[in-house]
């Protein structure tokens, strides 16, 4: 499966459209009269309100209600300080992103580890905290706002007249925009996806789901106050009914409507929410009806948005590309250097967990040594995932102790257990499947990636050295991994053997001392299954210890040097495959005796 090609009208869009609107931009206020232009800089007020919102929303997933806030806290900052202390516009800026950063932080902190509703109610609740706030205090000027705040000037010139504000509106715009769009396109961005597709399994390959999603909610918070500064300083005048929940619900719309996650859809979005209305002034008392109907149909003909996010990347690794990497990494380079001796890799001792009145691991404990492949089996129910899930953080334990080369991994959070050098996949596959195949793989290698989220603002060569080094990894496990051809691809668009070897090379991704694989298997045809007994071999000859849980016998005698059996959350038995095949508790406990001879219960697969 190759991926497809952009059509040739989609590639001139692609390569020229950006072009060709900032040209339209510039040229609007020359062919339109003074309303126009005013409906202009609204929309383009409410596309730098869209822009940071989108990252919020768009990207990190996070349900914000309240996003009429920091455009209000970047109001009053520019406000009071050009009529109390009398600043300059521009020196307003720095203190207005920095009261929306803080206030992002304060409310962001101990809120973002709620979900969905929780997290709604709270970010509504604060909106309308700042809203009331500013009508109750009195050097806000309460419910009559604050009045006679100067227009913006610049070596002189004065941003008084209409076109003047629209083309400083326009500057706003292009400023956000570009540093949004770089922060989409660092690691940060990945992460932020891949929160959004599904954060246990982002924080279970490495990435600090709390703290990154702070990091969205501060710079939607910034990119808000920036809006508010400049939203103050053009009316010359503000009150708090200029930052209502209806505000936050349009700003809202915007993202939803224009498509999430895509910056074309954002400015798209606010030049319907803004413009369309006024399209319609002639329908008079009829507008906001037929503007809402328009909206429904819309949303029903494209859920997706106006213009979506694109669904296919272009393969970085493609024919056409080959030259801005350089060379590929060879595989050899892939190989952990040995460290430690042959001692135990992982060691586990006396874990338990219960749940509820169930016991579900009850004192189970075994070591695997450095270089082994490890394979831990029992039948459905005997608390094999359960054990996995203690290891790697995913569930806290009650009692026991896990060591990693010796450094204990105890009530350490799972993208810490993934830094520590463990990684796992999952018994039900858990991609992030609306991101592209190499994406899925940048994500694994978050955890040792180093290049500073400044560094991705401003797109450092610090960052551009680690992205492009990324970049040559991820290539490499791709072709390790047989995908290197399906990198452009979504995630979901792979059949189903291929996402399960996806999900190796993203736990792969992140430099593993011991790779945790349940059941890797499940689902896969013969075919597959003796795909996958190579593929574990050579992991294992990579220098990476392997620990699998699986059901097919012929592939756990088949790769295993090592094997421990459970049972109703107990360990019965612990040794070299040939120990486990004459275990007469193992026997018992997957196959079962009553008065059967030891000829009629059957032989172990070969």
């Amino acid at each position: 499966m190759v991926a497809t090609r952009l059509g040739p009208a989609q590639s001139l869009i692609t390569r020229y459209g950006p072009f060709v609107v900032l040209l339209l931009a510039l040229a609007f206020p020359l062919g339109v009269n003074a309303y126009w232009v005013t409906v202009g800089i609204g929309i383009l007020t409410f596309a730098m309100l869209g822009l940071g919102l989108n990252l919020v929303v768009g990207y990190a997933g996070l349900l914000d209600l309240g996003y009429a806030a920091f455009y209000a806290i970047g109001a009053y900052t520019t406000a009071l300080l050009t009529t109390v202390f009398h600043m300059s516009f521009w020196a307003t800026l720095p203190f207005a992103v920095i009261f929306s950063a803080l206030a992002g932080v304060i409310v962001g902190y101990p809120t973002l580890r709620l979900r969905s509703d929780y997290l709604a109610i709270v970010t509504l609740g604060f909106g309308e905290i700042v809203r009331i706030t500013a009508t109750n205090l009195g050097f806000t000027g309460g419910p009559n706002g604050i009045y006679g705040i100067p227009s913006p000037s610049l070596f002189g010139f004065q941003f008084f007249s209409q076109n003047s504000q629209y083309y400083l509106a326009l500057a706003f715009v292009l400023f956000v925009l570009f540093f949004t769009r770089q922060l989409a396109h660092s690691r940060l961005g990945r992460a932020w996806l891949s929160l959004r597709e599904d954060e246990s399994a982002s924080e279970a390959v490495g990435v600090p789901s709390v703290r990154v999603k702070l990091w969205a909610y501060v710079f939607g918070a910034i990119f808000g106050g920036l809006a508010g500064a400049f939203f103050a300083a053009r009316l010359t005048a503000i009150s708090p009914d200029s930052f209502t929940y209806t505000q936050s619900i349009n700003i809202l719309m915007v993202v939803v409507l224009g498509g999430m996650a895509s910056f074309p859809g954002v400015l798209l979005g606010a030049a319907v929410v803004i413009g369309l209305p006024e399209m319609l002034r002639f329908m008079q008392i009829w507008r906001l009806f037929v503007f809402a109907i328009g909206l429904i149909v819309l949303m029903l003909l494209r859920p997706q948005g106006i213009w979506p996010a694109a669904s296919r990347k272009e393969n970085p690794f493609g024919p056409g590309q080959a030259g801005k990497l350089g060379p590929p990494l060879p595989l050899d380079a892939l190989r952990r250097e040995e460290t430690g001796g042959e001692g135990a890799a992982l060691r586990v001792t006396g874990l338990r967990r219960r749940f509820g009145g169930v016991t579900a691991v009850d004192d189970v404990g075994f070591e695997v040594r450095r270089g082994e492949i490890c394979s831990i089996i029992g039948p459905n129910g005997a608390g094999k995932t359960t054990v996995f899930n203690c290891i790697t953080g995913v569930t806290r334990t009650d009692a026991g102790d896990v060591q990693l080369d010796g450094r204990g991994l105890n009530r350490r959070q799972p993208h810490q257990v993934v830094a520590a050098g463990l990684s796992r996949t999952f018994q039900g596959i858990r991609l992030f499947k609306n991101m592209s195949v190499y994406e899925n793989v940048l994500v694994g290698m978050y955890p040792h990636q180093r290049a500073s989220v400044l560094d991705s603002l401003i797109h450092t060569g610090r960052q551009r050295r680690e992205e492009r080094e990324s970049l040559l990894r991820c290539q490499a496990w791709l072709r390790f991994c047989g995908l290197e051809e399906q990198a452009g691809h979504r995630a979901s668009e792979l059949s189903y053997g291929d996402q399960r070897r996806l999900e190796i090379a993203r736990a792969l991704a992140a430099q593993p001392k011991v790779l945790l694989l349940d059941e890797p298997a499940a689902g896969m045809n013969p075919s597959e299954k003796q795909s996958l007994m190579g593929l574990v071999r050579r992991i294992r000859d990579l220098g990476v210890t392997v620990v699998l849980i699986d059901h097919d016998m012929n592939l756990v005698m088949g790769v295993s040097d090592h094997v421990v059996v459970l049972d109703r959350g107990r360990k019965i038995a612990d040794g070299t495959p040939q120990e486990i095949q004459a275990d007469e508790r193992v026997v018992d406990a997957y196959l079962g005796r009553d008065e059967q001879t030891d000829e009629e219960v059957g032989a172990w697969p070969s």
